[in-house]
């Protein structure tokens, strides 16, 4: 009996958790400060002609206009999912960030896409340090500048932070940045950032600084970083060294060149996938104490030969200096040209690879029986491909293998 009665009140729990974790963003009403809050932000996004957020105020209840999300039990908003919610013909936006400081639950804010330029004098993102939930701000796609970072120090709660395609340019200052210690997404994507500075990274010599080199960005808890297409090349790779906690690396579409020194990076030693597309790497050198990248499992080089030029040999050969390596991404680049038995030796012996894609490649019947070779492969992607020659009879037990 008390079994019986046991198991009711567990099912009888479960069935509301189910139905709490389905609707704790909405509820039955919300606080009139925060109904007031949010249409002063739609009056200063959009003015009086525009079109977006026009059903804001149309009902009471603002835990159910579009965008708004609400805790269930204390009625407060949580989630602000604003992106792209500005006409492109109202022209640009300076912000008033103070507008979002009565949410005291806010936990996101997205303004993604709103044409932003910068903020309202003495009214920037540092408005925000008193909001102790917010985890997750999205920034990216409007026309800040290098000023911006500068406002986003105090704002010490944050987990994830974007700000891909916002006019960052040259040279840019982390030392506000290195205040995020709780920060595990930092997205620099899509701007114009040659390289990172800090005032902590340097030493005073006689009234002068004196740049150090080594660990600009101190973020010791961030587990990924996207700096693709931006203008990083290969003497910025050491600004990278205080990521120990590193897991996600793109750094494609930049201006790495020649050999890629990994000892650079040899703090990495959590790092478990790498995005090197678009660039132009020949090789990945390591010493025989490296670290780094011991861990990696998944490398992608998709794209590395645009300018017309074959895949080095010396970058394939290179990679067998990843020994848990599960996962190559070789696509969209020429891989013809005659490897030899040491390529196909060198190849075999990445005992762990399991998926390999060559899709929208350039590939010859050289490259392919070396291919056959790899007998740990269960994934391979031709989709594509344009193919010279035949499709030789896989000379290893590849009993796994899946063409796609």
């Amino acid at each position: 009996m008390g079994l019986n009665r046991f198991s009711s009140l567990a099912g009888t729990l479960m069935i509301y958790a189910m139905v709490l974790s389905e609707s704790w963003w909405s509820c039955h009403g919300c606080l009139d400060e925060e109904r007031s809050a949010l249409l002063r932000i739609k009056s200063s996004f959009n003015y009086s002609s525009a079109t977006f957020l026009q059903p804001w105020g149309k009902v009471a209840d603002c835990c159910s206009w579009e965008g708004v999300y609400c805790n269930f039990t204390t009625g407060r908003v949580v989630i602000l999912h604003l992106a792209s919610t500005r006409e492109e013909g109202l022209g640009d936006l300076y912000l008033n960030v103070s507008l979002f400081r009565p949410f005291q639950e806010l936990q996101t804010l997205d303004l993604r896409g709103n044409f932003i330029v910068g903020c309202v004098e003495n009214e920037g993102f540092e408005r925000l340090s008193g909001l102790d939930s917010l985890v997750d701000l999205y920034l990216g796609v409007n026309k800040f500048n290098n000023s911006i970072l500068s406002s986003l120090g105090g704002l010490s709660s944050l987990r994830t932070l974007t700000l891909s395609s916002i006019q960052l340019k040259g040279a840019i200052s982390v030392d506000e940045l290195n205040n995020l210690t709780s920060l595990r997404w930092l997205d620099f994507g899509g701007n114009e950032i040659e390289s990172f500075k800090s005032i902590h990274g340097y030493m005073k010599v006689y009234g002068i600084f004196i740049g150090t080199g080594d660990e600009l960005l101190r973020l010791r808890n961030l587990e990924h970083l996207v700096l693709n297409g931006t203008r990083f090349n290969d003497s910025s790779l050491s600004s990278l060294k205080g990521l120990s906690s590193l897991k996600y690396l793109n750094i494609g579409y930049n201006q790495l060149k020649g050999s890629f020194n990994v000892t650079e990076l040899d703090a990495l030693i959590n790092l478990e996938e790498v995005y090197l597309d678009g660039n132009e790497i020949d090789k990945f050198v390591l010493s025989k104490d490296t670290r780094g990248f011991g861990n990696v499992s998944r490398i992608s080089l998709s794209n590395s030969t645009s300018n017309g030029r074959a895949l080095p040999f010396t970058l394939l050969q290179s990679l067998t200096k990843f020994p848990n390596l599960r996962t190559l991404s070789l696509a969209e680049n020429n891989l013809e040209g005659s490897f030899g038995t040491t390529l196909d030796k060198d190849l075999a012996s990445l005992k762990n690879l399991e998926e390999l894609d060559l899709s929208f490649s350039t590939i010859d019947n050289s490259f392919l029986q070396t291919i056959g070779k790899i007998t740990t492969l269960k994934s391979l992607s031709l989709h594509g491909c344009r193919l010279n020659g035949f499709i030789p009879k896989a000379q290893g037990k590849s009993d796994h293998l899946s063409p796609r």
